[in-house]
């Protein structure tokens, strides 16, 4: 009677003591801005209801991550030679080239396109420097011990992040109807009784009725694709 009153206590101990020790993965993200961020927000929050721990990497000029908010998860900022209104005005003037009324010839259209690319893609590759070549980040990140990274490709050197870290990856881009472009070009498979597609807003488990919409969604926005 003793000794099974010892191993009731010790199986016990290992039952309480093994759940303790219990958690998900360790994910890494890299977010975009904008709606990016929001939908990769819903991702996040998805990962800490299903017991995940996430840090979030944000450069210090991010015009959309409130990262001084308090969150159930962490970030991890990195500085940048950049502020956040800088970054917004670069994004607003593309917009703004588009909405110009009424609208001036297509060289003026192309050649105001390619000042605004250049500047983007030279702000792009100033944050990628300060994140890549930050040795102290990038110990820190390697301590941290990340089983995955989770990333946008609106950041355009996240993947050498992933080498670096040696990491696998997991690509977040909800861009076009029906995932037409994501499916064509980016050959993303997409069975449409398992995965819904924008705008829809349902999930992966799906009554008979909503496999049957996903389905038409994907039709309409192909047409629509072969249209353009």
């Amino acid at each position: 009677m003793q000794c099974l009153g010892k191993s009731f206590t010790l199986f016990v101990i290992f039952l309480f003591g093994d759940l303790s020790f219990t958690h998900g993965g360790n994910v890494l993200v890299l977010p975009g801005e904008y709606s990016h961020w929001y939908n990769m927000r819903n991702i996040v929050d998805e990962l800490l209801n299903r017991n995940h721990r996430v840090t979030v990497l944000v450069s210090s000029a991010s015009p959309t991550v409130n990262f001084t908010q308090q969150e159930r998860f962490q970030y991890l900022v990195f500085d940048v030679p950049l502020k956040a209104h800088e970054v917004h005005s670069l994004s607003e003037q593309l917009v703004n080239v588009w909405k110009q009324y009424p609208r001036p010839n297509k060289v003026q259209i192309g050649l105001q396109i390619m000042d605004l690319l250049g500047k983007i893609r030279k702000m792009h590759l100033t944050m990628c420097d300060c994140m890549l070549r930050n040795e102290t980040l990038i110990s820190r990140l390697t301590a941290l011990k990340f089983d995955v990274l989770v990333y946008d490709p609106m950041i355009i050197c996240s993947d050498l992040l992933a080498e670096i870290l040696d990491l696998p990856v997991v690509l977040s881009l909800r861009f076009s109807l029906g995932f037409s472009m994501e499916r064509m070009c980016g050959q993303m498979p997409s069975p449409p009784s398992y995965v819904p597609v924008p705008p829809t807003e349902m999930t992966d488990h799906m009554s008979f009725m909503e496999r049957v919409v996903c389905c038409l969604f994907i039709r309409v926005s192909d047409g629509l694709d072969e249209f353009g």
